[in-house]
């Protein structure tokens, strides 16, 4: 069965689970492994990462939505983002994806 993670703070991760949502709880400074560990599941499908740990790992997260035939990284604002959804679900996906739905 293919399957969503998340990847964030304790309460976005908890906002997540509460929707079915297997997640895992990081910081900035295990970003980096959590998101190696996630993507190496072998149902991970979509991985939504938030913004804050995203931010340090831009490189690494366009690597993956380019090579990655099976396995496409989300950012997404955490639920203490001031900035908030900025778009639907949709908009997040074609950006992840570089391409126009």
């Amino acid at each position: 069965m293919k399957s969503i993670y998340i990847i964030g703070d304790m309460h976005t991760v908890s906002a997540f689970r509460t929707c079915g949502i297997e997640g895992v709880v990081s910081g900035r400074d295990s970003a980096p492994a959590r998101l190696e560990e996630v993507i190496g599941k072998e149902d991970a499908r979509i991985v939504v990462i938030t913004n804050d740990l995203a931010e340090d790992l831009q490189t690494r997260i366009a690597e993956i939505n380019m090579e990655s035939p099976n396995t496409v990284v989300i950012k997404v604002p955490g639920i203490d983002d001031t900035k908030g959804f900025r778009g639907s679900v949709v908009d997040y996906i074609s950006e992840a994806l570089g391409i126009a739905l």
